[in-house]
């Protein structure tokens, strides 16, 4: 994925649903909360940023509807007893969240419910642990559906759920920002271990869909950061397409991806190598476009 970085604005969004400032943020040149001069950014960067993160919003909402259907082909499965598609669906319905991750964890009340892992919690029985993960857990290490119904119908209602408070949250061009290096981050200090998908080994799907989230915030914000530092911009392209093209021997030709243990120890350190020094190019860009 060959593209560019996530930035921010020093003006205020005032659109429906969107944050009418930016938290922290002060007019463009000021210092930085690290002691850092911000770098000033004219006008014409300032709007097109906005322009981005309402795109980008106008995304996640999209993908928030994305996973709740792909997620429903997954629970319906669960529900009817069908051991093996709802194995083949549970990669596919956590697709959209996963690209969405920094943003959708706004609504915090529901990121544990839908994605928290069993390390969280005293053991796979607690009534706290829902989500993909117990589902997963379930399938993959239990082999059943059997309990499997009211988990799923559990998450049908969270992820409904989430969709509406989405369309409320207010997001800015901070959390656009900081969204992207999170998404590699994320990738890079947990996913890359497969600890994530443990039982369905799954991980890869997860990694991709982190990396086309980051993509997709970079896009939108791509003509703020090509008029304010080009060479930021081409640092952070070169690190997403280096990034893609290490997934590419993993990828299937029905789509989607190999298990993560078909994922070689040599690969595994290339890659992780590869996005820390992406997560910190794009930890510079809300510096160079002028966020504290």
């Amino acid at each position: 994925m060959r593209r560019s970085a996530v930035l921010l604005s020093a003006s205020l969004l005032t659109l429906p649903g969107c944050a009418g400032s930016v938290d922290g943020a002060g007019p463009a040149g000021s210092s930085a909360s690290d002691g850092s001069s911000a770098a000033t950014v004219s006008p014409e960067v300032a709007t097109a940023v906005d322009a981005g993160v309402v795109s980008y919003r106008e995304y996640v909402l999209e993908q928030a509807r994305q996973t709740r259907e792909a997620s429903a082909v997954f629970t319906d499965a669960v529900r009817a007893g069908e051991l093996e598609a709802a194995r083949a669906a549970y990669a596919p319905s956590r697709v959209g969240w996963e690209r969405i991750e920094p943003v959708a964890g706004l609504v915090e009340e529901l990121d544990g419910k839908l994605d928290a892992r069993v390390d969280d919690f005293e053991g796979v029985e607690d009534p706290d642990f829902t989500g993909w993960h117990r589902l997963e857990f379930l399938l993959f290490e239990r082999g059943t559906t059997e309990g499997g119904a009211p988990l799923a119908d559990q998450l049908d209602a969270d992820l409904a759920t989430l969709e509406r408070e989405l369309a409320e949250v207010d997001i800015t061009a901070l959390d656009v920002a900081t969204g992207a290096t999170e998404l590699v981050e994320e990738v890079s200090r947990g996913k890359i271990t497969g600890e994530e998908d443990r039982y369905a080994h799954t991980d890869l799907w997860d990694f991709a869909a982190n990396i086309e989230g980051a993509v997709a915030a970079v896009e939108r914000l791509r003509p703020a950061l090509e008029a304010q530092d080009p060479q930021l911009l081409a640092d952070v392209e070169a690190g997403l397409a280096e990034v893609q093209a290490g997934l590419g021997p993993y990828a299937l030709p029905e789509g989607g991806y190999a298990s993560y243990e078909t994922l070689t120890e040599q690969d595994r350190r290339r890659l992780s190598a590869q996005l820390a020094a992406l997560a910190e190019d794009l930890s510079r860009v809300p510096g160079a476009l002028g966020l504290e």
